[in-house]
């Protein structure tokens, strides 16, 4: 219904093409990128899984404070059809490495040299994270932090924490 009075609206309006940002039930742009062992990878290959894409950088102190929570919900949910996704944006395939191994991090990340996936996601500052659904739609979720709704979720939060898993796990049900 939401997507019907939306498209309504860009109708009536006809301020199709001057939309921005990314909005709840569209499927999420694609992030294409290296992973640790220098691969291809992409968002895109995640599908069938809930996804929390977190967008970072090794040199944002705020990103690199809550790796350790990101990887503790990854943990807790990886079984049950849930994975975090780490974009590392406008930073080098060595520091993000380096910083993998320092954290410990298992889940996913795709390294965007360039920050082409900043641009496709209108990221303004970081860290910033979006979930998105099994079929990589852009879900609308209570922010962990105060419980408000939202698309984007800005600055770092406690993912290991209760308020955040039962976010997820619901999700993944």
């Amino acid at each position: 219904m939401l997507h019907l009075v939306v498209a309504l609206a860009f109708l009536i309006c006809g301020c199709k093409d001057s939309r921005r940002g990314i909005f709840p039930g569209e499927i999420a742009p694609d992030v294409a990128g290296v992973d640790i062992s220098d691969k291809t990878a992409t968002l895109h290959g995640q599908q069938g899984k809930v996804i929390l894409v977190n967008f970072w950088a090794t040199w944002c102190a705020p990103c690199v404070a809550e790796l350790p929570a990101l990887q503790a919900a990854y943990d807790q949910l990886k079984d049950k059809g849930f994975v975090v996704v780490g974009v590392a944006v406008d930073d080098t395939f060595a520091n993000v490495k380096e910083a993998v191994a320092r954290y410990k991090i298992t889940y996913p990340i795709l390294i965007d040299e360039a920050g082409e996936s900043k641009r496709k996601f209108e990221i303004r500052g970081l860290p910033e994270s979006f979930v998105l659904d099994s079929q990589r739609k852009v879900l609308v979720i209570n922010d962990p932090a105060d419980g408000t709704p939202v698309t984007k979720i800005i600055g770092p939060r406690e993912w290991s924490k209760i308020e955040a898993l039962q976010v997820f796990q619901a999700l993944v049900q």
